[in-house]
């Protein structure tokens, strides 16, 4: 009875007016509780994939800039290098490495070795450089699908070509163990100092030439003894790195020894 008559005296009066209006206004706190999870469901969803945006753009940022920190520590070399071809070939023409972004995923039972995430569906092999934001890291031993193994530089079984970016003296800086470099039969009256800087010097075919490989430390001359005793420190950040890349320049040829080959041809 109260519905009958109350319907039709607010359909043509306005009389119920303020009840309504204070009616309304009593409801607005259940309304908002009833739409409040609606609300926070949507902030939340928005807040995540703002997130996710944020971080997939932070991770293509960090790929690009170790590109090109791969890319800057061979200027200085390419430059020297590139002063030396326009005077002999009147060429300043270089063509780019073909590189792979890869991230340390473990150590390997020995010290002196890692793993990455690239294996054979990504091209990877045996024999193909390494390197990281600084210089040259070392080199893959073993590939499977999906990983790899990289013998660091600082391997005793780990040899690589090289030249003193001052002056073209060649030698071959073998791993020492313990984060250092030593140069191989280096006689005792060529011109390397402490303080010179090695670059890979090509040579073999195995390392793409003119990437960092180390600082000489130290210089021991004997009177008696035919080489010098000549330790480096590697560029590379051997123990502090987490991305690298693949070098595929310069890729092992089929059969050769990835670890004897460069002392070989060097006593050759």
């Amino acid at each position: 009875m109260a519905s009958c008559i109350l319907i039709p005296l607010d359909a043509r009066t306005d009389l119920l007016a303020p009840v309504r209006e204070a009616l309304g206004s009593a409801v607005v706190p259940v309304h908002l509780a009833a739409h409040s999870p609606y609300w926070l469901s949507n902030r939340l969803a928005e807040f995540i994939a703002s997130r996710t945006a944020l971080l997939e753009r932070q991770e293509v940022l960090q790929r690009e800039l170790l590109k090109m920190q791969g890319a800057m520590t061979r200027y200085e070399s390419v430059r020297v290098e590139n002063a030396r071809l326009r005077k002999l070939l009147k060429s300043t023409e270089r063509v780019e490495d073909d590189v792979l972004v890869a991230e340390l995923v473990a150590t390997s039972a020995s010290p002196q070795e890692v793993v990455i995430d690239k294996g054979h569906l990504r091209r990877v092999g045996v024999g193909n450089a390494v390197i990281d934001s600084a210089g040259l890291f070392g080199q893959v031993v073993e590939a499977n699908a999906f990983t790899s193994r990289v013998l660091l530089v600082t391997d005793p079984t780990h040899a690589v070509p090289v030249r003193v970016l001052r002056n073209d003296v060649r030698a071959i800086a073998v791993g020492a163990g313990a984060g250092r470099l030593r140069l191989k039969d280096v006689a005792v009256t060529l011109d390397v100092v402490e303080g010179d800087r090695l670059v890979s010097s090509g040579l073999g075919g195995r390392f793409p030439t003119g990437y960092p490989v180390g600082v000489v430390e130290s210089v021991s001359r004997d009177p008696t003894e035919p080489f010098a005793d000549i330790v480096a420190v590697p560029s590379a950040m051997l123990d502090r790195s987490e991305q690298v890349l693949v070098v595929f320049a310069g890729a092992t040829e089929a059969g050769i020894d990835p670890l004897t080959a460069p002392a070989a041809e060097a006593e050759s």
